[in-house]
């Protein structure tokens, strides 16, 4: 038996894609060491008193997979919901964070100099994800009303 999958999530998919991959090319910018991804940023801010940030990272990149693994297994809004909001709330999180980081550590640099492409094509994905959350939230049908033809 398979679940029916609306073109709603498809767009949540898309989304939640978009974050994985967003998160696995270059996304922060550290001064010193250059453009990093998940993994390499995640190994470089694994030091005492900033390995939150590196904390960070990671769960927003968990997040959206396991976005993508909860669209194959289940046919239930609540779960993709979920998902969003952890990579979203972390991803807010590792942005604070990493402000934080530069402005403490490099008084010279903007607040959003940390930024690369990464980080751009992970919040668009976000994005797209809400916005097929928004979208299996109108679509919605009580199940003891019938459908509207």
């Amino acid at each position: 038996m398979t679940l029916k999958k609306s073109t709603d999530r498809m767009i949540y998919l898309i989304g939640m894609a978009l974050a994985f991959i967003g998160m696995l090319i270059p996304c922060v910018r550290e001064p010193e060491e250059g453009v990093l991804n998940v993994f390499s940023g995640a190994a470089f801010f694994n030091q005492p008193g900033i390995a939150y940030i590196s904390t960070f990272m990671v769960i927003v990149w968990l997040a959206a997979l396991a976005g993508i693994i909860i669209y194959f297994l289940t046919n239930f809004m609540v779960g993709d919901f979920v998902a969003w909001l952890v990579g979203a709330g972390f991803g807010a999180a590792h942005a604070i964070a990493m402000c934080m980081y530069l402005a403490e550590n490099y008084e010279e640099l903007g607040m959003l100099s940390w930024l690369y492409v990464g980080s751009f094509v992970t919040c668009a994905g976000f994005t797209t994800a809400l916005v097929g959350l928004i979208l299996q939230a109108i679509h919605i049908q009580h199940p003891l009303k019938p459908k509207a033809e």
